[in-house]
């Protein structure tokens, strides 16, 4: 029975669309933080930025932040159980 309610609360934290913008947003911002980062982070270094580098940093890192902490943030909020679900 419990392996039944862990499903059927992961099938429906799958349909709900507010799980993927939630893992959508906080995968991008994190994205954007790790890129902000790095890029000062080569600034400081080298003592300028190259925009191709930066470019290319961001977009592996919102791509990394959407693979990763993506899935977390759009599982990780609890599940509301439907009025079948209690019966």
């Amino acid at each position: 029975m419990t392996t039944l309610a862990q499903t059927f609360s992961l099938f429906e934290r799958l349909r709900a669309p507010a799980a993927l913008r939630r893992g959508l947003i906080a995968g991008t911002a994190w994205g954007l933080a790790v890129a902000a980062a790095l890029t000062a982070m080569v600034a400081w270094q080298c003592g300028g930025i190259c925009i191709d580098e930066m470019l290319a940093t961001a977009a592996l890192s919102i791509a990394t932040g959407i693979a990763t902490i993506g899935p977390l943030a759009a599982f990780g909020h609890p599940v509301r159980q439907s009025a079948t679900a209690r019966r």
